[in-house]
C-alpha cells in the first residue's frame, strides 16, 4: 500500500511533461528507443517553472567558490577553468560575453519548483531525476558532440538553439547521417542515453533545462543484493586455497569450490526481497521528507498522549507483512511493527492529525505512546497544530 499524497493525483506531471502528445504514445514509439522532438508553438509553456530572470536571480546570489556554476566553451572549460573558483561574478559575465555557456549544476536544489518537478517525475519514473540550466550566448556552443548515460529531457526556456543529434553507434563522436532542427522556446527535445548529439544558439542567446533521468537498472539492484548475501555469510570472505593458481589440482578444487559458492549465493539472493530492495530504491529517488524533523525530535521529550501528531505531509511509505510483523518501508529504512498493532497504525498513517489517547486497538496507550514516539523519531510521523 503507498501512500498518495493524501489523494492529491501526482501521475499527470509525464503528462504535463509530453503534453500534447498523450503519454501512451511516447512510451510505446520512443522511451529509451530514439529521441523525440515536441513543437508546442507555446513560448511561456516554462513559464512557472524557470525563466532568464529566475537565472539572473540565482546567479547573482550564488556563491562561486562552491562550484555553483561552471563554464565551458567549445566543448572544453574556458581558459579560466571549468569550475568558477575565487572569481568575481563580473569575470564571469566577461566570459560568457567572449561566448562561453554558464552551467547551473544541480538547479533543482535551488529552485523549489523544480524541486517538486523533479520529485514528482521521480516519483512516475521510480527513478533519480535532477536538471542543470544551461545559458548560452548567441552564435556559442558549450559541448561538442557528446553522449549521456541517462536519458535527457530538454525543456527550451528561452532564445533558441541549433540541435544535431546522430545515429547511435559504438565510439562517442557521430557515426553516422544525423537530423538537425531548431529547438524553439516553450519545445521540448527528448534524448534517450548512448544518442550521440550537440547544439549550439544562434541568434539570441539560449536558456534551456536539461532533465536528466537516471533509472535504476537490473545491474544495481542484483549488485546490490549479491552485496547484502555476501557481507552476511563469512563463507564468502574465506581466501582462495593456498597456490590456486600453481597446479592443475588445486585450480580444479577452487572451481569446484566456486560452484559452491555461487550455488549458495543465488539461494540467498531471493527475486521477492530483490524487488523490495528495488522499491526501496525508488522510494528514495524523490528524496527525503525531513522539513521540521529537527523540532520534532527536540519535541520528543515533551511527548504525551494529548500531543497532536500527523503522518508526514507527501512521504512515500509501503507496508509488507511478514510472520506476524508488519514492515513499514520509507526513506530507505525499514521498521518493523508487531501486526496487533495495525488498525493503530492504519489510523495514524492517514494523514489526518491524532493523539495517542484518540487511537483504537488492543494496545495499552502506554505501548501506543511508544509507539508513536518511535514512529516520530525515524521521522514517519511529525507534529501537528492543536486540534
Amino acid at each position: 500500500m503507498i501512500d498518495e499524497r493524501e489523494g492529491v493525483d501526482v501521475t499527470p506531471t509525464v503528462d504535463w511533461l509530453l503534453h500534447p502528445v498523450p503519454r501512451d504514445e511516447y512510451l510505446r514509439d520512443f522511451w529509451k528507443e530514439r529521441h523525440f522532438l515536441l513543437r508546442r508553438n507555446a513560448p511561456d509553456h516554462y513559464g512557472d517553472l524557470f525563466s532568464l530572470a529566475r537565472f539572473d536571480e540565482l546567479l547573482s546570489g550564488s556563491d562561486l567558490d562552491a562550484g555553483s556554476v561552471r563554464v565551458v566553451r567549445a566543448g572544453r572549460a574556458d581558459a579560466a577553468g571549468d569550475a568558477v573558483g575565487s572569481q568575481r561574478l563580473e569575470d564571469l559575465y566577461d566570459r560568457y560575453r567572449r561566448g562561453s555557456t554558464m552551467i547551473m549544476p544541480s538547479v533543482h536544489e535551488r529552485w523549489p519548483p523544480l524541486r517538486d518537478l523533479c520529485r514528482r517525475l521521480a516519483y512516475e519514473f521510480s527513478a533519480r531525476c535532477r536538471v542543470n540550466a544551461y545559458l548560452t550566448p548567441p552564435m556559442a556552443q558549450g559541448f561538442g558532440v557528446h553522449r549521456d548515460s541517462h536519458d535527457v529531457f530538454v525543456l527550451q526556456v528561452a532564445g533558441g538553439k541549433r540541435w544535431k543529434v546522430y545515429e547511435a553507434g559504438p565510439e562517442p563522436e557521430r557515426t553516422g547521417p544525423c537530423e538537425e532542427f531548431d529547438l524553439r522556446q516553450g519545445d521540448l527535445l527528448y534524448l534517450p542515453r548512448g544518442i550521440p548529439h550537440e547544439a549550439a544558439s544562434t541568434h539570441t542567446a539560449s536558456l534551456h533545462l536539461s532533465l536528466g533521468v537516471f533509472p535504476i537498472t537490473w545491474a544495481d539492484v542484483l549488485l546490490a543484493g549479491c552485496e547484502a548475501a555476501v557481507d552476511g555469510d563469512a563463507a564468502f570472505r574465506d581466501s582462495l586455497p593456498f597456490g590456486f593458481a600453481r597446479t592443475a589440482r588445486a585450480r580444479d578444487e577452487t572451481r569446484e569450490r566456486m560452484q559452491e559458492l555461487t550455488a549458495r549465493l543465488w539461494r540467498a539472493v531471493a527475486p521477492d526481497a530483490l524487488v523490495d530492495d528495488a522499491v526501496d530504491l525508488a522510494l528514495l529517488t524523490e528524496g527525503d521528507r525531513l522539513n521540521g524533523h529537527l523540532l520534532d525530535l527536540v519535541s520528543l521529550a515533551a511527548l504525551d498522549h494529548d500531543t497532536v501528531v500527523r503522518r508526514r505531509p507527501d512521504l512515500r511509505w509501503e507496508i509488507r507483512r511478514d510472520a506476524g510483523t508488519m514492515v513499514i518501508a520509507f526513506h530507505g529504512k525499514r521498521l518493523s511493527i508487531p501486526s496487533r498493532h495495525e488498525e493503530a497504525f492504519l489510523r495514524m498513517a492517514t494523514g489526518e492529525p491524532f493523539t495517542t489517547s484518540g487511537l483504537k486497538g488492543e494496545a495499552r496507550h502506554e505501548i501506543k505512546l511508544s509507539l508513536v514516539r518511535r514512529l516520530l523519531e525515524e521521522g514517519f510521523l511529525t507534529l501537528s497544530p492543536p486540534l
